[in-house]
């Protein structure tokens, strides 16, 4: 008896794409002039403010850009996945605390690539590739404690920028599982 499946639908690959395309830029702006602050605060924050009004709240980009609407259960797993990232970015706020800007900063990159996982369900694999490559770079940056910070920040805003640029241009996807030969397709 062959093995079935759900086909998954990630309908809103491309909405995703403009938000992570965005939200690097804003890391890349907010590094580059963060100076002692390492990425500017109040620019980043209201950045991320103003962006996610306009590209993810307000439904004219959703509406453009999205094949579909996503599932109930891929709206809950994206729901969990933003609750884990506000929960961890403030605890590394009371933990870390504001004295190493370093740290707290790469840990955030780390929080951030850990909650892309949970995206994966709603946006396919190339969020599992996008979280494991921004939390190596805050893990290795953790490491090369004499390599500058703003590298660091360039190459995770480069990751957004180019994940998000692919996730754009990506043509509807449906995932069929592999083990779906030929042979139990209908004719």
């Amino acid at each position: 008896m062959p093995k079935t499946s759900i086909k998954r639908e990630y309908n809103t690959q491309r909405t995703c794409g403009v938000w992570l395309m965005y939200i690097g830029l804003i890391i890349i702006i907010s590094s580059l002039i963060g100076r002692d602050l390492l990425i500017q605060p109040y620019l980043f924050g209201i950045g991320y403010f103003v962006g996610f009004i306009l590209i993810l709240c307000l439904p004219f980009v959703n509406r453009k850009l999205a094949y579909g609407k996503s599932t109930k259960f891929q709206d809950n797993m994206d729901n969990v996945s933003i609750l884990l990232n506000v929960v961890l970015c403030t605890a590394s706020g009371l933990i870390i605390g504001f004295n190493d800007l370093r740290l707290f900063w790469l840990c955030i990159f780390i929080v951030v690539g850990i909650h892309f996982f949970g995206f994966y369900f709603s946006q396919g694999k190339i969020m599992l590739l996008l979280g494991f490559l921004t939390v190596l770079n805050g893990v290795i940056a953790l490491f090369l404690n004499s390599v500058p910070f703003l590298i660091f920040a360039m190459i995770d805003g480069s990751l957004k920028l180019i994940v998000g640029l692919i996730m754009l241009n990506m043509k509807r996807t449906t995932h069929v599982p592999t083990y779906l030969h030929s042979k139990w397709l209908p004719k």
